[in-house]
């Protein structure tokens, strides 16, 4: 029986994480393995693995860079594993697999325009568009920005909200052009504020603190938590003017 000994519980994004296996009798593989889980199902991702041989049955793990620390939200989950598996020998292979806790690994807020499996929101209003100065996308922290507003706009309100969702992909198990990806979601947490506009002004400022137990923005295989920025604005006589943006955090997608 092989046991999977590891030095710590703890994988720290841009270090090793090492191990040995205890036992061993022929060589085996060891993995750090990202899961994903949400209700359609759990995808598990290798994103890190060696080979082991009897003589050293030591090894080390690298964890990659922009690895996003493990998170949960209502229905979507993204945990981390480290498996060693034996050689297959028919249809079987004996399977050892070991929970870790990933720590640190930062990504720069910015917006994405190459995730064309997936519709994310960001677009300008006619008279006006949304423009991020900071955030911090998790809980316990922020997002500040500002909406510019054309010249000739001049009065009015511009109500601004601010929501987190949970998106997750229905039918990851096909794998056939014909079927394009199918994605579902629920609203975790929202709050709107408003802004007056004003006639000698075109930057206009806006604030969120965003609740702590919220998961960090992240867009994974088959599930997401995204922050989405919206402004709107009445029109007489005309449909309202909205403007959106989603600032992307953790891309593992």
């Amino acid at each position: 029986m092989v046991e999977l000994v590891l030095a710590s519980r703890v994988a720290v994004v841009g270090e090793r994480l090492r191990g040995e296996l205890a036992g061993l009798t022929e060589p085996a593989e060891v993995a750090l393995v990202r899961v994903e889980r949400c209700p359609a199902g759990t995808l598990p991702v290798s994103i890190s693995s060696c080979v082991v041989d009897p003589t050293d049955p030591t090894f080390e793990l690298v964890v990659p860079e922009g690895v996003p620390p493990g998170c949960a939200g209502v229905r979507c989950e993204l945990g981390f594993v480290v498996r060693a598996r034996s050689p297959v020998r028919g249809r079987r292979r004996a399977e050892v697999v070991v929970p870790v806790e990933v720590r640190g690994g930062e990504q720069t807020v910015h917006e994405g325009d190459h995730l064309y499996d997936r519709l994310i929101a960001s677009y300008p209003a006619r008279h006006f568009h949304l423009e991020l100065a900071a955030a911090l996308l998790e809980g316990g922290g922020h997002l500040r920005g500002r909406v510019h507003v054309a010249e000739g706009v001049s009065e009015g309100v511009v109500q601004v909200a601010v929501r987190c969702r949970e998106t997750w992909r229905t039918n990851f198990r096909i794998r056939n052009w014909r079927h394009p990806p199918l994605w579902d979601d629920a609203v975790l947490w929202q709050h709107q504020t408003s802004v007056e506009l004003e006639p000698a002004r075109r930057w206009l400022p806006f604030g969120f603190e965003i609740p702590t137990g919220l998961p960090p923005g992240m867009e994974g295989h088959i599930i997401s938590w995204r922050y989405e920025i919206e402004a709107q604005r009445r029109v007489r006589a005309r449909p309202d003017e909205r403007a959106v943006i989603t600032p992307l955090r953790f891309e593992i997608g």
